[in-house]
């Protein structure tokens, strides 16, 4: 089984984007990330998926993450206002995290099991 950590962004406007940092290899800490946007702006029956690269390591994966659900909320009119680990923060912790959230000026604790 393939180690992933699950990161689930929030909106104002409904969006949500469901992300994985994948790290195929313990003994490596390049990481890729796949994202699920639902957008009920767009489609409220469907979801997009997609994937946006491979990442040096787990924490770049996590900028990734959070850079473009920032980016494409912002680009449908609403702001980041919850980021949740639902199940662990197997390879960025809350702190990290929380690092990378401060850096793009968002206004939000990020959370853990919420």
């Amino acid at each position: 089984m393939i180690p992933i950590q699950e990161i689930d962004i929030y909106s104002d406007n409904g969006i949500k984007t469901s992300a994985h940092v994948v790290v195929p290899s313990p003994q490596n800490t390049i990481s890729g990330v796949e994202v699920v946007v639902y957008d009920p702006n767009w489609n409220s029956l469907y979801s997009a998926y997609q994937t946006i690269g491979q990442h040096a390591d787990p924490q770049a994966a996590c900028q990734a993450i959070i850079d473009f659900s920032k980016k494409y909320i912002e680009k449908s009119g609403g702001k980041v206002i919850r980021i949740n680990n639902p199940c662990n923060t197997e390879f960025v912790d809350a702190q990290d995290q929380q690092n990378i959230v401060n850096t793009l000026s968002l206004n939000l604790t990020v959370e853990v099991g919420a």
